[in-house]
C-alpha cells in the first residue's frame, strides 16, 4: 500500500451518481462491499450499483459518518482482515489494506431539502488494476460532472444548489465552508 492516495471530492444526487456508476460499469462489471469494522467476517456483497443501498441518500448529514463502500471487479476475491481488539475479541475489516487492485466510494448524496452531501471515489494503490478502475472513475466524472474549485459537481447537484441547497461535507459545518455558488 503506497502512502500516497489519489481521490477526488464530488458533489451528486441519486440520479448524478446512477449516471456515473452506469458509465464505469459499461466499462467494468462492478461489485461492492461496505468499508468498515464488523462482529462477522462474512460481508454482503453487491453486485452492480443499483442493488447499493440507498444510492445518492445522505442519512448522517456528514460525509465522515456516510457509508464508505470497496470498490472491486466482479470475481476478484474479497480479504476480510481480522483485527485484535485490545478488551479481547476480534473484529473484521474491510478496507483497501488487504485488497489491492481496489478503490473506495463513498457517494454522499442528498440530504432531505437542506444539502447535497460531500461523496469521494479514490485508492490508496498504485497497481495496475486500481489505477485503472481510478482512470475510469476520474475520465467520467471529467466528461459528466463540472469541476467547481477542489470539487467536481454533479448537474442534478448543481440545479438543487441553484435552488439553495447547500454543498457542504457537514451539515454541522458553517455556511462559510460550504462550496460557494461562483462557478456552481
Amino acid at each position: 500500500m503506497d502512502s500516497t492516495s489519489t481521490t477526488f471530492n464530488f458533489f451528486a444526487t441519486a440520479d448524478d451518481l446512477s449516471k456515473l456508476l452506469r458509465d464505469v460499469e459499461t466499462s467494468h462489471l462492478l461489485q461492492y462491499v461496505r468499508c468498515g469494522l464488523f462482529d462477522e467476517s462474512e460481508r454482503p456483497i453487491f453486485h452492480g450499483f443499483l442493488s447499493l443501498p440507498d444510492l445518492g441518500v445522505a442519512r448522517a448529514g456528514d460525509s465522515n459518518l456516510e457509508p464508505t463502500f470497496l470498490v472491486l471487479l466482479q470475481g476478484s476475491k474479497l480479504q476480510v482482515r481480522t483485527v485484535p481488539q485490545r478488551r479481547g475479541g476480534i473484529k473484521y475489516a474491510v478496507d483497501q489494506q488487504a485488497n489491492p487492485g481496489t478503490v473506495v466510494i463513498r457517494p454522499g448524496g442528498r440530504y432531505g431539502d437542506s444539502a447535497v452531501i460531500a461523496g469521494m471515489v479514490g485508492s490508496v494503490h498504485h497497481d495496475e488494476q486500481s489505477e485503472m478502475l481510478i482512470k475510469t472513475f476520474s475520465a467520467s466524472l471529467k466528461r459528466n460532472f463540472t469541476r467547481v474549485k477542489s470539487y467536481i459537481v454533479g448537474p442534478e447537484a448543481k440545479k438543487l444548489h441553484e435552488r439553495g441547497l447547500r454543498l457542504t461535507k457537514s451539515l454541522h459545518a458553517p455556511h462559510e465552508l460550504d462550496l460557494s455558488a461562483e462557478g456552481a
